[in-house]
């Protein structure tokens, strides 16, 4: 009996992981934007496209010229009562037709709500002029 209520338990949680990866890809399927500021108060744009498991990250400065594009893999994951993301397989450059694979990965805890996308990120690990924050992206107009 313990063996078959662990088996239901298990198929359960597998269900609802591949529930959670199939309503996540198609909530957030589209693209995604926020409006930041550095600390020597210079403006600038992020925004990452999602399309299925697949993402492209662009940041454009105050004159909407691209200063980083990267594309790659999405994974998502659930971490307890958290979801997850991570940015796997990256490729990176100064633009699509410059990129090279990128030695790291990013994990994200994220929550949706509506048309607004907050995400944690580079609480994972130390990296480099990438400080950790919070940033809410809202959907971008199509």
């Amino acid at each position: 009996m313990k063996k078959l209520l662990f088996a239901l338990s298990f198929v359960a949680t597998l269900f609802a992981a591949v529930a959670l990866h199939a309503d996540d890809t198609a909530q957030l399927a589209g693209k995604w934007s926020v409006k930041k500021a550095n600390d020597q108060g210079e403006k600038y744009t992020q925004t990452i496209e999602v399309k299925k498991d697949k993402f492209v990250f662009e940041l454009r400065g105050a004159d909407d010229q691209v200063v980083l594009h990267a594309e790659g893999d999405l994974k998502f994951e659930k971490l307890g009562p958290f979801s997850s993301i991570r940015f796997v397989h990256i490729r990176a450059g100064k633009s699509a037709t410059e990129m090279d694979d990128v030695d790291d990965e990013y994990v994200s805890v994220y929550r949706l709500d509506g048309d607004k996308w907050t995400m944690a990120s580079n609480f994972d690990k130390d990296r480099e002029r990438q400080k950790p924050g919070v940033d809410v992206y809202g959907r971008a107009a199509k």
